[in-house]
């Protein structure tokens, strides 16, 4: 049955049926994140991140070992590869001799997706995940069960550095659409029992629903705000703008999913009133990075390494990733196209892995409709092309938006179709849309992809 027929049903139930419907995908996605082995994951995550700096070479350097060899003979596409570059998979056996491999690229994983499948699992057993797809190009990722539960226990501890607690009840600002384009009227929000959360529709936040968001923020209490910090800028600018305050604000705010700017960063604190923290991570898993309380990124070094490769005279280095926390689809140096600035000095938090003053990389502008709405993740919609290698929005005028494309051998009118719907599904029908299909599409100076480039002016909004 089309996910489209499913979902125009939900949208037609009433609210609380609504809810109901949420909270049971919300129980499927607590199955799949915490089961047993989430816990046992976590106690050893907290005891580990207070290992000394030889503890923690030691651990890496036979944790590389093991990926090298495992990649070389159980997933198919790193035989290959290393095999054409003449690679000796016995030379292999620190983090520094990681500069032996050539890099991994997100065009080489689009291309070998199923050769990058581990032959120990039975590829119907894992875990299926997309990519955010920032970049312009979004992946199929295959996890196994173990490798979710430990993703979301490096996550769950990085939340409790800051006193928040694993069900403690939480505001989701997320890019999926919990309620119809269509729906004129409160509630814009919708609740998933089962995971204690409430999950905030971001695509209507505007300035004729703030006072009805924030009525609704002031009538309850959230521990904690999670997502997209460009959701939340945007609803926290509004709330300046019509003299509204939050009365009860959360103990922390975590944001994710895209980079958190430094004048965002205050708008969002100062609005909400409450400390900000973020955390570095993607759906693949191959690196993540946590912050501790002196907001320092402490690489996550249990599940992997990150390098960080010196491009010109900037701070800025290009990060490197390679992680082993899964064996049914490792990457191993892996070029994701963000950048960090290393620290070179022990951080006072007293932990003792690699640290990184800050992240760039994963921003993105908004897309801007005629009403004034103010659109994240249009990841969530650039999934539905499986055809394209990459695709940008571009966006000049508010009445129009132009998809530039550029297609694979395969992409046709069905993939223009996906996009058409999945984007109106966001913005409404009142915008023209235009693709472009291209050979290319030019990166930023400073080499990076920048999946949606608005030049509408935004005091204008």
């Amino acid at each position: 049955m089309p996910d489209s027929f499913i979902e125009n049903i939900y949208y037609k139930l009433p609210y609380s049926l609504q809810n109901i419907a949420v909270s049971l995908y919300g129980l499927k996605l607590k199955k799949d994140r915490y089961s047993a082995r989430f816990s046992d994951h976590l106690e050893f995550l907290k005891e580990s991140e207070w290992k000394s700096r030889e503890q923690i070479e030691t651990y890496q350097n036979e944790k590389i070992t093991q990926l090298i060899h495992h990649a070389y003979h159980i997933v198919p596409f790193y035989k290959k590869w290393y095999d054409e570059h003449g690679v000796n998979i016995s030379q292999i056996k620190t983090v520094d001799d990681l500069q032996k491999l050539p890099v991994l690229t997100k065009e080489m994983v689009k291309k070998n997706q199923e050769e990058l499948i581990s032959n120990k699992f039975e590829k119907a057993s894992l875990k299926k995940q997309l990519t955010s797809g920032t970049t312009g190009t979004p992946l199929t990722i295959y996890q196994t069960k173990e490798s979710l539960n430990l993703q979301w226990a490096v996550f769950w501890r990085f939340r409790e550095r800051f006193g928040v607690k694993y069900n403690d009840r939480q505001l989701m600002f997320g890019a999926r659409l919990p309620i119809s384009q269509n729906q004129q009227n409160p509630p814009y929000w919708r609740h998933d029992y089962f995971n204690n959360r409430v999950y905030l529709s971001t695509s209507h936040i505007s300035q004729k629903t703030v006072h009805d968001i924030v009525d609704y923020l002031n009538s309850t209490y959230f521990v904690f705000f999670t997502g997209y910090p460009s959701a939340m800028v945007n609803l926290a600018n509004l709330m300046r703008e019509n003299d509204l305050k939050l009365l009860n604000p959360p103990k922390i705010i975590f944001s994710a999913s895209d980079a958190l700017l430094k004048n965002h960063k205050t708008i969002i604190r100062d609005v909400f009133g409450a400390p900000v923290t973020e955390f570095y991570g993607n759906v693949e898993f191959a690196g993540t990075m946590s912050k501790c309380k002196h907001g320092r990124f402490h690489v996550d070094y249990e599940h992997c390494h990150i390098e960080s490769q010196k491009l010109d005279d900037s701070e800025n280095q290009e990060l490197i990733l390679t992680s082993w926390g899964n064996e049914a689809m490792p990457f191993i140096r892996y070029r994701i196209g963000d950048y960090g600035i290393p620290l070179h000095s022990e951080c006072e938090c007293g932990r003792k892995s690699d640290t990184f003053s800050g992240i760039d990389g994963r921003t993105e502008d908004y897309v801007v409709t005629p009403d004034g709405r103010k659109l994240i993740g249009m990841n969530q919609v650039f999934e539905y092309a499986e055809n394209a290698l990459e695709i940008q929005l571009f966006q000049k005028e508010k009445e129009e938006i132009i998809f530039r494309i550029v297609p694979g051998k395969n992409f046709g009118e069905k993939d223009k179709e996906s996009l058409i719907r999945e984007f109106r599904r966001r913005a409404g029908d009142e915008m023209t849309i235009r693709f472009d299909l291209v050979d290319s599409i030019e990166k930023s100076s400073s080499g990076k992809f920048r999946a949606v480039i608005s030049e509408i002016d935004d005091s204008q909004v």
